[in-house]
């Protein structure tokens, strides 16, 4: 009997021993487990910051995208003003071109002072004088005019 108590009493510590052991590991195992919890917490916590980063970066590219839309039109509307103003200014030098032609045709039409003193040896009457004066006066006229109109365009360019 003695010998059966020895046996229960070393099968017995045996168990407490064990028992010892799986508390350890308990303990062990516990404090694992909180670790573990405070790591999902640090990651969850980076989550809810990932995702409000990613909110925020999702309204820049949406405003982004609304500059580029506005940075192009206004850079077409540059660009349809400049196409515009070439025309214009083309428009202006073909002008002035045909200005001074007309200018050039005007002055050789006109009389040279040696033409107008062998005009007035050959004109006898008053009559003749005051037409060649009038004609005179009509093409001074017409060189002011398209003069004018030269300055005129050379001032709007």
């Amino acid at each position: 009997m003695e010998e059966l108590l020895r046996q229960l009493t070393t099968l017995v510590q045996g168990l407490v021993d064990d028992m010892s052991v799986l508390k350890q590991d308990m303990q062990t195992m516990k404090q694992k487990l909180g670790q573990l919890e405070q790591r999902m917490d640090k990651l969850e916590q980076r989550m809810d910051t990932f995702e409000h980063r990613m909110d925020k970066q999702e309204e820049e590219l949406r405003w982004l995208k609304e500059q580029m839309k506005e940075n192009t039109e206004m850079i077409k509307a540059i660009r349809d003003n400049q196409l515009e103003q070439r025309s214009i200014q083309d428009g202006m030098r073909h002008e002035i071109a045909s200005l001074r032609g007309e200018m050039a045709g005007i002055r050789e039409q006109m009389a040279t002072k040696d033409q107008l003193s062998r005009l007035r040896e050959q004109m006898t009457t008053k009559e003749d004088i005051s037409l060649i004066h009038q004609r005179l006066d009509y093409q001074l006229g017409r060189i002011a005019r398209v003069e004018e109109e030269i300055h005129l365009l050379k001032t709007a360019t």
